[in-house]
């Protein structure tokens, strides 16, 4: 897997040096005009921009390439394993045209059962996740996510947000399809990093998502982000969604509810003044403090979650087996019981006649 910490670019490349197109992953998607593999840099991701982006973001863009320069070695090891960060931009002439970007290995892809009957390889999204219908996990053949799966990828989502709320980095676009999630570890892989503001973001619009506190339009802060991800938390680990938040909430565990992270979540959710809710960074403590106290419970809770078609077979007890030392001893002791009652039943004999 490619890393922000194994680029092979510099902060800005020209066009022509990425011009060359192997696979193409995405054409007219969001503010990106196409996105292919690059055919000169196997494993990274050529993301170009439609005409019409804003100006303001290629300041921003650069300040986003350069920043896990400056972070200590725990924060841009998280960057490599879980985040889609954005390595350089990509210029024509003067103007910025695009980003490089690395590509999701293939463990956050997963066989899916197709109607026809046929299976197709697709990226695992936190779409796929949040769903409460068994059905849609057989109609695919996939497992159900258990607790301890969805609790997973609900706390690495939460450390990415941490992370990017200690450098004021507002993401401010947390829904179902920017982050990718893999079965069994929980692992997340964020993208559309390269969107993200510093301080401030232009708004986005997301349905069932919108910050309550924020006025359609406004620029987007930490403060919104804090509500999206507890939203994003709530979704992840009950599997619930529309924007009726209160009962997703009513289906948490009691103890959960009852408990620190179940207040934390509802001070996030509703809170009037958005400065009143708890830091992703709190969230998170909460998320590890349940993740701990599950591990605690023992190996039938902590154990990893196998992925579809990975579960080991049913070890049957072998057959108790005579060697053949003891079918010997066996044979002569029958032998010799025989003779025994032959030779018994001549003496009788020979007493009554």
């Amino acid at each position: 897997m490619r890393t922000w910490s194994d680029s092979p670019f510099e902060a800005t490349t020209p066009l022509h040096e990425v011009a060359a197109r192997g696979a193409v992953i995405a054409a007219e998607n969001g503010e990106s005009e196409v996105i292919y593999e690059c055919a000169d840099h196997p494993g990274w991701l050529v993301k170009l921009y439609r005409p019409d982006r804003r100006a303001e973001n290629a300041d921003v863009l650069a300040r986003l390439i350069a920043l896990p320069a400056r972070m200590p070695a725990a924060d841009r090891a998280l960057i490599d394993r879980s985040v889609c960060w954005p390595v350089t931009r990509i210029v024509d002439g003067a103007k910025t045209v695009g980003v490089a970007v690395a590509k999701a290995s293939p463990e956050f892809y997963v066989p899916m059962r197709m109607i026809s009957g046929g299976t197709t390889t697709q990226p695992l999204e936190i779409d796929h996740l949040v769903q409460a219908d068994p059905e849609f996990y057989a109609q695919r053949g996939w497992e159900v996510p258990g607790p301890a799966e969805r609790l997973a990828v609900a706390r690495n989502l939460a450390a990415v947000g941490a992370m990017l709320e200690r450098y004021d980095v507002v993401y401010g676009d947390w829904s179902y399809a920017n982050a990718l999630w893999t079965r069994g570890s929980g692992r997340i892989f964020v993208i559309d990093v390269d969107a993200c503001g510093i301080s401030e973001r232009p708004w986005v619009e997301s349905k069932a998502w919108d910050d309550p506190c924020v006025t359609p339009g406004t620029r987007l802060t930490v403060r919104t982000d804090r509500y999206k991800m507890a939203v994003l938390i709530l979704r992840c680990l009950t599997g619930v969604r529309g924007p009726d938040l209160a009962a997703a909430y009513g289906t948490l565990p009691a103890t959960v509810r009852d408990g620190p992270l179940g207040d934390a979540l509802r001070r996030s959710l509703g809170a009037a003044d958005p400065n009143l809710r708890p830091l992703i960074s709190d969230l998170l403590a909460l998320l590890d403090s349940a993740t701990a106290s599950r591990l605690a419970q023992g190996p039938a809770d902590a154990r990893r979650l196998e992925p579809p078609g990975e579960r080991r077979p049913h070890k049957r007890r072998p057959s108790p087996r005579f060697s053949t030392a003891r079918l010997v001893t066996l044979v002569i002791a029958v032998c010799v019981t025989v003779l025994i009652l032959l030779a018994g039943a001549g003496l009788v004999a020979s007493l009554f006649s």
